[in-house]
């Protein structure tokens, strides 16, 4: 198992296009690259971070969804377009840099009312997001975000049945802030997760760095190694829950040392 830290991590500290360096001073030699705005998604800068990428393996891209991913499912016809347009942007950034994955969150959820989902539609959709992300030797891998569709283990667990190409993101932090068990998520996505992204929440539910909060990271590493999961594991910080570098790579460390504990025993 791979064990990694997003850009995400470095969000409002360290541009996009420096990113890499830190990383490598940091002898950490996997990350998802979190492009943070629109300008991010056009075709001269994506390229430009070829080569400051080197040698390290770009997993996956993420970008900031709310931008643009819910009006993927618009019933406007221009809204969509527009949105698609975006969409393949950031497949061709995935493509580009190497990745094999595009972290994706979908729908969100924009008032407090009880949702009923619409499967095979919803479906329907994600499946013609799939082929264009496929157009670009990227795959699609949907997240658990505790303010999307996608907030608890049942939505994958039905969605998935309509979407046999479709992988998954399992988000630690973002199941444990549902109110839900990310062991769960294990089981609902089983066969599907391309990636795991790891941020501790403390007892006000608020972000901390993996070690500082209450998920049982052991424990769910153990469950993980039950289910024979290999994805990658990123470390996906707030920039607000550490002072300095120093502070994260302890984190990533955490996490790799616990990872080695359940291989090992």
């Amino acid at each position: 198992m791979r064990i990694g830290i997003s850009t995400a991590s470095f969000f409002n500290r360290i541009p996009t296009e420096s990113a890499f360096d830190i990383l490598r001073q940091m002898r950490v030699d996997t990350t998802e690259v979190f492009l943070n705005t629109f300008s991010e998604y056009e075709k001269p800068f994506v390229d430009a971070l070829v080569p400051r990428r080197g040698n390290l393996y770009v997993h996956s891209v993420h970008c900031l969804g709310t931008q643009f991913e819910p009006q993927l499912f618009s019933a406007n016809v221009r809204v969509r377009a527009d949105a698609e347009n975006l969409f393949r942007k950031v497949c061709y950034a995935g493509y580009i840099l190497g990745a094999k994955f595009y972290t994706f969150h979908g729908p969100v959820r924009l008032k407090k009312r009880t949702y009923t989902f619409d499967y095979i539609k919803i479906g329907n959709r994600i499946n013609q997001l799939v082929d264009i992300a496929h157009s670009y030797g990227i795959n699609l891998s949907y997240e658990n975000v505790h303010w999307a569709y996608g907030s608890d283990p049942e939505y994958f667990r039905q969605l998935l049945k309509q979407c046999p190409a479709l992988y998954t993101t399992l988000d630690v932090k973002q199941a444990t802030q549902a109110g839900q068990d990310p062991v769960k998520f294990l089981d609902a996505m089983e066969g599907r997760i391309s990636t795991v992204h790891l941020c501790d929440v403390d007892k006000a539910g608020d972000t901390a760095l993996p070690g500082q909060g209450k998920v049982n990271f052991e424990r769910f590493f153990r469950e993980a190694e039950k289910r024979n999961l290999n994805a990658p594991a990123l470390v996906e910080a707030y920039p607000r829950d550490y002072k300095d570098l120093n502070e994260l790579k302890a984190a990533y460390d955490y996490i790799a040392n616990i990872v080695i504990k359940v291989k090992n025993k």
